[in-house]
């Protein structure tokens, strides 16, 4: 019984050397020759070329600084958060339709003191430019963080009074 079973895991063992030592792959795909004149380059032309076909992702128009000037123009910080001396980011995600119209709008991480409620109010009233893939506009999400400290923005607010 040890012969056969020898004798059978040595024959097992050729079979499977030979068949590792064989020229098909295990996909069965052979190249052809003309597979392989494709990689050469052309001599003359240039290959350091960015194809730019415009796709780009949602954006403001004036720039993000411009965005967060705006929000920190409008927002109103109460006494209390300048006291607690609150430094946060406030995220917020919304969708940027087609038309740049921005909607659901919703807090993923809360400032507090009411800042986040603000923020939400005053970017509704904003427009993006909307992500293109080619010329096509689509819809897309936006997540933005910004920066928020109380004791800063409610300094700025009492110099403008």
């Amino acid at each position: 019984m040890k012969r056969i079973f020898l004798i059978a895991t040595i024959v097992t063992y050729v079979f499977s050397a030979d068949a590792q030592t064989g020229t098909t792959n295990t996909t069965g795909f052979k190249a052809k020759e003309t597979d392989a004149q494709q990689k050469i380059l052309d001599k003359g032309k240039n290959y350091d070329v960015n194809f730019d076909i415009a796709n780009h992702e949602a954006f403001f128009l004036e720039g993000e600084d411009s965005l967060f000037r705006y929000i920190y123009s409008k927002i109103v910080v109460s006494k209390e958060a300048a006291d607690a001396n609150l430094v946060g980011n406030a995220m917020i995600g919304f969708q940027v339709n087609f038309d740049g119209k921005l909607k659901e709008i919703y807090s993923i991480s809360k400032v507090g003191f009411g800042i986040d409620e603000q923020v939400i109010k005053e970017l509704s009233a904003v427009n993006f430019v909307p992500a293109t893939q080619g010329s096509m506009p689509y819809r897309s999400e936006v997540v933005i963080e910004i920066p928020i400290k109380a004791k800063y923005l409610y300094n700025i607010a009492a110099k403008k009074d």
